[in-house]
């Protein structure tokens, strides 16, 4: 009786495979799907047909561009259409080839990814806006479609304050005055946050090596105190570092950007932390074989702690190009060649006002090698985020 009962209360509180309440499910989240799909993708090919028309009309008046905007208008219905259509069609497929018993997982992947992309959505779209409002012409930035609030596409695009960002327009006999432009702000912000990177990621893999794999007195005690030394604010260091590159003479000069931070605790302690995980056997071997120390060095230990390197190498490039405070309390103004990105950014907010558009543009330029090293380095990063985080 007790097994009877048990089975006949798991059907009724289990609906059957070919339940209605699955296809309403279904239907309501392949709405949902589709209206998501429409609005993201008209938005994006409405972006691509703006900076193509913004580029076609090469700089003349903004509503040049809006009438080949107007004109190209039904490729962007098409290209929506084709892509909703494509996407539910896809989508229904797979539900009527996914079988009855198996539907119930699919309507929680289903869930899932339309989650996931509601997620994109949000994290995505600040950087979206930021590239639609680069393309609005001057005092229209903060305007808003009254027929349409979440179209932020601009419907007369201009690609003037790239112009004005990398100053294509103007010409001028001063050396000087001719590199004060966003152009040399970049390649300085590059140089400065890739030897910052690499000779952070160099020291500071040796003092990993040495503090995870070496015996030397006290090796406890220092490691103790240079973790204590991350307690200190950094903002108290900044005086006494000001004051050695001014006697140094390095104010003003890219060196004075990167050199007082040359030496990462935290570098230290995420390498030590891994190379702690790299068998010893291995570095017995290398000596046995008459490699010598350096060698050691260069042909195993850096190629077993390359994810976690390249972690720190990202980590630390990140910082130094989006270090606004002290870049600018060493930069010298009259020298162009010392203002970094973060710096010629600020040149564009004035007391009372900001150029979003200028500042938009630029923007654009500043996240490419941020883009750029993610996507070729995330793989790495991952797994030097986690390879070290597990000790058998």
């Amino acid at each position: 009786m007790n097994t009877n009962s048990t089975s006949s209360e798991s059907q009724i509180s289990a609906p059957p495979a070919g339940s209605p309440v699955r296809v309403v499910i279904f239907i309501v989240l392949f709405v949902a799907m589709l209206v998501l799909c429409v609005g993201i993708s008209r938005q994006i090919y409405a972006f691509l047909t703006m900076v193509a028309a913004a580029f076609l009309a090469k700089g003349a008046e903004p509503a040049k561009a809006g009438e080949i905007m107007k004109n190209m208008a039904w490729l962007i219905d098409g290209m929506t259409l084709v892509t909703a259509l494509a996407l539910a069609s896809w989508t229904i497929r797979h539900w009527i080839s996914t079988r009855s018993e198996q539907r119930g997982t699919f309507l929680r992947t289903f869930f899932l990814y339309l989650a996931l992309s509601v997620g994109v959505v949000v994290v995505l779209f600040p950087f979206f806006w930021m590239l639609c409002t680069s393309f609005k012409p001057s005092g229209t930035e903060l305007l808003i479609n009254t027929k349409n609030p979440f179209d932020i596409v601009p419907a007369e695009p201009t690609i003037t304050n790239f112009s004005k960002v990398l100053k294509l327009d103007v010409v001028s006999a001063d050396p000087v005055e001719a590199k004060k432009n966003f152009g040399t702000y970049f390649m300085n912000s590059m140089v400065v946050a890739t030897m910052a990177a690499f000779f952070v990621t160099l020291f500071a893999s040796m003092g990993g090596y040495v503090f995870a794999k070496k015996e030397l007195p006290y090796k406890s005690q220092l490691f103790g105190v240079l973790l204590a030394t991350m307690m200190i604010p950094g903002m108290m260091y900044m005086v006494p570092q000001f004051f050695m590159v001014c006697t140094m003479g390095l104010f003003g000069t890219k060196l004075a950007m990167f050199l007082p931070h040359l030496a990462s605790v935290f570098g230290i302690f995420m390498l030590k932390q891994f190379m702690e995980t790299i068998p010893s056997s291995l570095i017995e071997a290398a000596r046995i074989d008459g490699a010598s120390e350096w060698q050691i060095f260069r042909v195993v230990i850096i190629p077993l702690s390359m994810p976690i390197i390249l972690t720190l190498f990202l980590l630390t490039f990140l910082f130094h190009w989006s270090n606004f405070l002290w870049q600018l309390i060493v930069t010298d103004f009259e020298n162009p060649l010392s203002v970094t990105l973060p710096v010629g950014l600020a040149l564009f907010r004035g007391q009372y006002t900001s150029d979003l558009g200028l500042i938009m543009s630029a923007s654009c330029f500043s996240i490419v090698p941020i883009v750029v090293l993610f996507l070729f380095a995330q793989r790495y990063f991952i797994e030097g985020m986690t390879q070290g985080a597990v000790k058998e």
